[in-house]
């Protein structure tokens, strides 16, 4: 007993070296105390104690590897005879060596891709001969050895290399992924991923070099047949791509350094051009204001409509002022499932906490929802910023949360009364609207919802269109120069084999924050309406509701 107490110093440094934190070292190594000591009770002889509690340590570890993705340890075999007397104290650690060195070859075996795993299966588990492997899959004899050959070799390799496991077996990051340009119908890019660590872990590897399943799949101590349908999904929903055998991720990955990285810099930059910026805003306001349209609207309408012309304007002409300066666009490819997007990916960031830096001037780009001939329209566009910069209350999330493509229904139903059992439209979101009305997307008037933000026919949007769309190339020709200047030397380096990212994606966090910090900026001047937002007040949701008939 105090033999085996004395290791436990000596124990937990060979733990820790293994797991990295100490929490996890000290489980290791009280399951291996707590091995040894049964032993013991069982009348067991260890001769070499150390040798044999550091066989015990790593038994013990991939076991622990392998409840991080919590998968069993595949077996090829139901059973595996090891031989000898298993009951024996004297032979239990040599029968314990022998069952280690089983369970070895069965991960191994596991981790290889489908084509190498099916033969080596066939070949070593089911004794089928090299001519009934060739005829059952329809290869060639040669091509069946080579396979073999290739298998043997990747298994040997990976024996001796268990010990290098990456860290993302241990220690998985969080990898969320955003988009530009129209969602697929099934939330893609974001769905694929979402609540999935194991797929996130995946991009995250491949993204610096192209890697191979096995690779991929022994990195996050998954068998390649767990790895196989999530790398199939994430190629065939456009966000990875093949080279050969190899995987890569084909977006751009951003970190939270990254995100706030520039921010002091954006700051000096909007504060000495702000009164070029407020120019445009100026003249735009005061002929918004005098259109028929603006005057028939609402106070809270109007709210709405001037928070969402400064994001408008400003995110459009950020964009044609970079796209000026650089002489480049952005293409946004059609992907599965009727989605037409750029793929961002953010990593260890989450949620950026309220009080952050980096959240106060956060926000996500306009975004268009479109709805074909609903009722009795021939096409409805709901457009739609994320000021995600203010504490405010977001309709897609919380308990009674909505998406968009069912919000573009209930704000029609909502504005043109229409009978909502002769709608299509799920009738469980009804629910949403007390929460809508918190979000100041509704609002409340003889006990009924009405709207908060501002509908426009087919005409009033494109008159309103051609204003805004005025004040926005104004304000990209005052601020192309200045802009390409700035921008000097802030481009995000990428991975040479990744050719799809638009130069715009590689500047993203370089200018993303100006929007909000010009906007914080026009309040503080009184320039814009400023109601308290960051003090629990809901601002009006910059949002519009365009309908065609």
């Amino acid at each position: 007993m105090e033999r085996i107490e004395n290791q436990m110093e000596f124990l937990l440094s060979a733990a820790l070296c293994r797991c990295g934190n100490i929490a996890d070292a000290e489980d290791l190594t009280q399951e291996t105390l707590l091995s040894a000591l049964l032993l013991q009770e069982r009348g067991g002889r260890i001769d070499n104690l150390r040798g044999w509690m550091l066989t015990v340590m790593e038994r013990r570890y991939y076991d622990m590897l392998r409840r991080r993705y919590r998968q069993p340890v595949v077996s090829i075999e139901e059973t595996f005879e090891t031989g000898g007397a298993a009951d024996c104290p004297e032979d239990w650690l040599e029968t314990e060596t022998a069952a280690e060195e089983a369970v070895r070859v069965r991960r191994e075996v596991a981790f290889l891709a489908q084509m190498y795993r099916e033969v080596i299966v066939r070949r070593y588990m089911d004794g089928q001969s090299i001519a009934e492997i060739a005829e059952a899959l329809d290869i060639p004899q040669g091509t069946v050895k080579s396979r073999l050959s290739f298998g043997r070799n990747r298994m040997r390799k990976g024996m001796d290399e268990m010990e290098h496991y990456d860290v993302r077996s241990y220690r998985p990051v969080r990898l969320f992924v955003s988009n530009s340009g129209h969602e697929g119908m099934a939330g893609e890019p974001a769905s694929l991923v979402e609540n999935d660590l194991i797929a996130q872990n995946l991009l995250y590897l491949a993204y610096e070099r192209p890697l191979t399943e096995t690779d991929l799949a022994r990195a996050v101590g998954v068998p390649a047949a767990y790895v196989e349908p999530i790398l199939k999904r994430l190629i065939d929903g456009g966000l990875m791509a093949g080279t050969g055998d190899k995987f890569y991720t084909d977006f751009i990955i951003y970190t939270r350094e990254d995100r706030e990285r520039f921010l002091p810099e954006q700051k000096e930059f909007i504060a000495r051009w702000f009164g070029e910026i407020w120019k445009p805003y100026e003249r735009f306001y005061r002929e918004l204001r005098e259109t028929e349209v603006y005057q028939r609207m609402t106070g809270v309408r109007r709210d709405a409509l001037e928070l969402f012309c400064f994001f408008n304007i400003f995110d459009d002409g950020i964009y044609k002022a970079f796209s000026d300066a650089f002489k480049t666009e952005q293409i946004f490819p059609d992907r599965p499932n009727g989605g037409r997007w750029i793929a961002i990916g953010h990593v260890d960031t989450g949620e950026i906490p309220a009080g952050a830096e980096a959240h106060k001037y956060s926000y996500a780009g306009r975004n268009n929802v479109w709805l074909d001939n609903y009722l009795d329209t021939k096409s409805i566009r709901m457009s739609l910023f994320y000021p995600e910069g203010f504490p405010m209350r977001m309709f897609m999330r919380g308990k009674d949360s909505i998406r968009e493509d069912q919000l573009i229904k209930l704000l029609y139903i909502i504005e043109s009364r229409s009978d909502v059992r002769q709608s299509g439209f799920e009738e469980r979101y009804l629910r949403s609207i007390p929460w809508l009305v918190e979000c100041n997307v509704l609002h409340y008037e003889d006990n009924k919802p009405k709207l908060s933000i501002p509908v426009f026919s087919g005409a009033e949007a494109r008159a309103f269109d051609s204003l805004a769309g005025a004040a926005s190339t104004e304000l990209a020709k005052a601020l192309r120069t200045p802009l390409k200047e700035y921008l000097r030397g802030k481009k995000k380096p990428v991975p040479a084999h990744l050719k799809s990212v638009p130069l715009q994606k590689q500047y993203l966090y370089s200018d993303n924050a100006m929007l909000m910090i010009a906007l914080r900026m026009a309040m503080e001047k009184g320039l814009m309406r400023d109601d308290g937002y960051d003090n629990g007040m809901q601002p009006p949701w910059p949002m519009i509701l365009v309908t065609e008939k």
